[in-house]
Formats: C-alpha cells, sequence, structure tokens
C-alpha cells in the first residue's frame, strides 16, 4: 500500500506531465509518458486516452501502439491489443526500429502464432 508521501510524489508527477503536456501541444512524448504513469497507477481510461493523444499529436509514434496494446491486453481487449501490435509493428518496420519490432513481433506470435 501506497503511503501519503507516495501518494502525493505519484500526484505531483502526474502534475508535472500533464504540465509537460500542454506546454509542448505537438510533441506526441509527453502524453506517452504520461499515458505510462497513469497505466502504473491502474488509471486505465485516463492512460489509453494520453497513449490516443501522443497518436493524435504523431499518428506514427509506434511506442504508443506498444504501450496501447499493453493497456488492452491488461484489460482483457484482445483483438483491440492486436490492432495496436500490428499497425506498431508496421511503423516500427517502416522507421527500421528493430528492438521494438521484435517485442512487437514477440507479442503477434503469442496471440496469433505467427511472425508478421
Amino acid at each position: 500500500m501506497c503511503s501519503e508521501v507516495c501518494i502525493f510524489v505519484k500526484v505531483s508527477r502526474l502534475e508535472e506531465l500533464q504540465a509537460k503536456v500542454t506546454a509542448y501541444p505537438e510533441d506526441p512524448f509527453w502524453p506517452h509518458v504520461l499515458g505510462m504513469q497513469l497505466m502504473g497507477m491502474g488509471r486505465w481510461a485516463e492512460a489509453e486516452a494520453a497513449f490516443q493523444e501522443a497518436l493524435r499529436r504523431d499518428p506514427r509514434h509506434h511506442p504508443s501502439y506498444y504501450q496501447l496494446g499493453l493497456l488492452y491486453e491488461a484489460t482483457g481487449r484482445e483483438n483491440d491489443a492486436i490492432t495496436a501490435f500490428r499497425e506498431g509493428a508496421r511503423i516500427a518496420a517502416d522507421v527500421r526500429d528493430l528492438a521494438l519490432l521484435k517485442d512487437f513481433r514477440a507479442k503477434l506470435r503469442l496471440y496469433l502464432g505467427l511472425d508478421e
């Protein structure tokens, strides 16, 4: 269980990240990081909205597709997870991000039993 200090730090961190999201309205990085923080707190709907905002800012921000896939896995939305992993894998291949492409493909093998 989180102590009062721990809760204060988490809230303070969220406020800091939300300020960055606002201060840099074109940058997908800050909503992506905010989404990861929210996901770690189990605040699924808010995390999903943050990742979607990152993708609105840059539809090719493939790390956000990976995090969305993980979020969908955690919330039992398997078809949405597969869709996110497929799109992220496509973009990761295009930009030659081989490390993340490997992760996307591992998730797709898990769900589909094949290497896309």
